[in-house]
């Protein structure tokens, strides 16, 4: 079906109007759990990236994406944030206030955060506009040791050349008992692949999946230098949250959320 130029402007609009034109327009038979409406989710455009500069692997192997059902055309959430919502509508009910630090915020989802009276939320991030503090993960001394109880550090890793000390300051600001996300893209076991050295654009992505990467973790490697930080860690899966829960939210079923914890008393 060919459409319109004025429809197209109004489908992309962040207007009122646009978003409820998009929810009856995309209308399907799942769910976003960040805006509520039934749609057919869009597909990603990393596919065509990874495959442009010759990536080896396929976009399938990568552990928690959904490439295929990716974006929700109303609220632009993507299969992560609808994970995180799953998380924190589950362990971080609104029984108590709580200090929050997200990284590279993601729109809805710190939309939502940020509405939360039970929470006193922050955003921060080296680059990106509009963040309430201007850090660098691996040096952060605007923050005191303990500053908060919970933070989201979504596919930042990737992008840091020394990730062992980044992993230091989330552990550093987080409070005794308090908790964490910890997402990077993920591939099978023996795929891990690191190299901050390297520069050329290209090779980052045939290499690393991204243009600004410098590395590509596996499971195994992801989870042991979490743990040399000295944070604990869980891995939350199909088996915490459903099945049917995933299905109905266009959460890949092999999706892992990397949950991590500072210990009430630190190691002697």
């Amino acid at each position: 079906m060919s459409i319109s130029p004025g429809l197209r402007r109004a489908l992309v609009s962040e207007t009122g109007p646009g978003r409820l034109l998009r929810r009856a327009w995309y209308v399907g038979p799942q769910q976003c759990n960040l805006c509520g409406s039934w749609v057919r989710f869009r597909e990603s455009w990393i596919g065509a990236q990874l495959i442009e500069y010759g990536f080896p692997y396929p976009i399938d192997d990568f552990e928690t994406l959904n490439h295929s059902r990716y974006l929700c055309p109303v609220c632009r959430s993507n299969d992560r944030d609808r994970l995180y919502k799953l998380y924190i509508d589950r362990f971080l009910p609104p029984n108590g206030v709580r200090r929050v630090l997200e990284f590279a915020p993601s729109t809805t989802l710190s939309a939502y955060l940020r509405g939360r009276d039970d929470l006193r939320y922050r955003t921060a991030d080296l680059m990106m506009a509009g963040v309430d503090d201007v850090v660098d993960i691996t040096d952060m001394p605007i923050y005191p040791d303990g500053s908060f109880d919970f933070f989201m550090c979504s596919h930042i890793l990737e992008h840091v050349s020394d990730d062992s000390l980044a992993l230091k300051e989330l552990y550093r600001i987080l409070a005794p008992g308090g908790s964490g996300i910890i997402m990077t893209p993920v591939m099978p076991e023996g795929r891990f692949d690191e190299d901050p050295t390297v520069t050329d654009e290209a090779e980052r992505w045939r290499r690393f999946a991204q243009g600004d990467h410098v590395r590509l973790y596996d499971r195994s490697t992801l989870c042991s230098r979490i743990k040399q930080s000295g944070l604990e860690l869980s891995l939350l899966d199909r088996n915490t949250f459903g099945d049917k829960t995933f299905k109905r939210h266009a959460i890949a079923l092999g999706s892992v959320l990397y949950v991590v914890r500072r210990p009430t008393t630190d190691a002697a």
